[in-house]
């Protein structure tokens, strides 16, 4: 079992690779079909993956599915085929190797996963087309890769940090943030208590992601809150200055850092 689950990994990726990287250039034609190949051989790796009989691969094949599935993510996203393939990559992500984060950093793959992560959640949050399963199915994978990857590597965490919170408007941020910790109206381990986000234009992808805090299905939430607490440094003032009070105090008072009123199921 163990060698044939080998030699399909092989023939998988070296399938995938052909169909990326191949002549000429992704998405081709209106016959072209590589691109099917591509999310084809995509969703067989996941779901080798998945059934547990996929066997751990040499470096030399890590380093070559590493390049191709970095490929896939650079591939443009206004080709619907060329999309499903990088959504078949942000599945794969939720269980690669911790070193895959450090692979996807060097070769500039991480802002290409942010762009995902904006359409998923503008397809969620301004369009509302779809139900709660249909929700989760959007954006828990982005949301759950990109979480696995900020806390797998420093600078990974840095450039999600950057695309979630633009450094042009940080200036402006940390100056309300100054004003209201002096304000003193914290509670428990938390040194701020604004009710709404400091710095969360309507429309950004900030502020896409505070309203998914709230979402009605729990995976959304949960996955959300994680995601922005790391980008926060996992410190609850921080988190609560960026998300505001009243999204983040559950997911705090799970975490022990302020009291929830009497009867709230943590």
């Amino acid at each position: 079992k163990e060698s044939c689950a080998a030699n399909l990994t092989d023939v998988l990726s070296a399938t995938l690779s052909w169909a990326v990287n191949s002549e000429p250039a992704l998405p081709g034609g209106q016959d072209d079909r590589r691109a099917d190949l591509a999310l084809e051989a995509l969703r067989a790796m996941y779901a080798l993956s998945a059934s547990g009989l996929a066997v751990k691969p040499s470096q030399e094949a890590v380093a070559e599915i590493g390049a191709t599935l970095c490929d896939v993510l650079s591939l443009s996203s206004a080709d619907e085929r060329c999309y499903q393939c990088k959504l078949a990559v942000v599945n794969l992500l939720l269980d690669a190797p911790k070193g895959y984060s450090r692979y996807l950093v060097e070769n500039g793959a991480v802002p290409h996963l942010v762009d995902v992560l904006s359409y998923q959640t503008s397809l969620v949050v301004v369009e509302r087309t779809g139900s709660s399963a249909n929700d989760a199915a959007a954006v828990v994978p982005v949301l759950l890769a990109l979480l696995r990857i900020v806390k797998a590597d420093e600078e990974a965490l840095e450039i999600v940090r950057r695309e979630v919170f633009p450094p042009d408007s940080e200036s402006a941020f940390r100056e309300l943030a100054d004003a209201e910790i002096l304000m003193g109206n914290g509670e428990g381990r938390v040194r701020a208590k604004n009710m709404a986000p400091l710095d969360a234009p309507r429309g950004t992808l900030r502020w896409r992601l505070v309203k998914l805090m709230t979402w009605l299905e729990s995976n959304v939430k949960r996955a959300s809150c994680e995601l922005l607490y790391a980008l926060c440094g996992e410190d609850g003032t921080e988190f609560v200055l960026r998300t505001g009070f009243g999204n983040a105090v559950h997911f705090l008072g799970v975490r022990g850092a302020v009291s929830l009123p009497q009867g709230v199921d943590v």
